[in-house]
């Protein structure tokens, strides 16, 4: 028997895949990131294309971001307790821990802001691009401390 293949894992085994040393919060926060600014740029179309359709779209990339925040934090905190051993929240894990909440608070709002936008039928106003253009850099921050916290970016 091949002792290379006897040591390998096994590619099937569910509790291996999800307890991985390298965590799953670097591949899952992905989703709420592009499906945020995705919906940010459909919005900018449809306001300068006059088309109904990428509001449509940008509504529902929204919701999109909105229903997968949830399992973004619950993974960050799943690396915090197990890959970081639940270590004290300061410096840039405390900064990525406030940016990521706040990012977090501001697309639900945007999504329950435009939720009522949407059922009566009117186009976002000046409060909605600002809370927009605010979440945007939120988002941004974030993601920079946790390229940092990952060792992916230097500061």
């Amino acid at each position: 028997m091949n002792p290379f293949f006897a040591a390998s894992p096994n590619p099937f085994d569910l509790k291996a895949a999800l307890l991985a040393g390298h965590a799953q919060h670097p591949v899952i926060i992905h989703f709420p990131i592009a499906l945020f600014i995705a919906s940010a740029v459909f919005e900018v179309m449809a306001v300068w294309r006059k088309k109904s359709v990428f509001a449509t779209v940008a509504y529902y990339n929204l919701l999109g971001a909105a229903l997968t925040v949830p399992l973004a934090i619950a993974t960050g905190l799943g690396a915090w307790q197990w890959q970081l051993e639940g270590a004290t929240l300061k410096g840039n894990l405390l900064l990525h821990m406030m940016c990521a909440l706040t990012s977090a608070s501001l697309i639900f709002l945007l999504c329950w802001m435009r939720s009522r936008l949407r059922a009566k039928n009117v186009s976002p106003g000046v409060a909605y691009v600002a809370v927009t253009l605010f979440a945007l850099m939120a988002i941004t921050l974030t993601g920079h401390l946790g390229g940092i916290l990952s060792g992916v970016e230097t500061p």
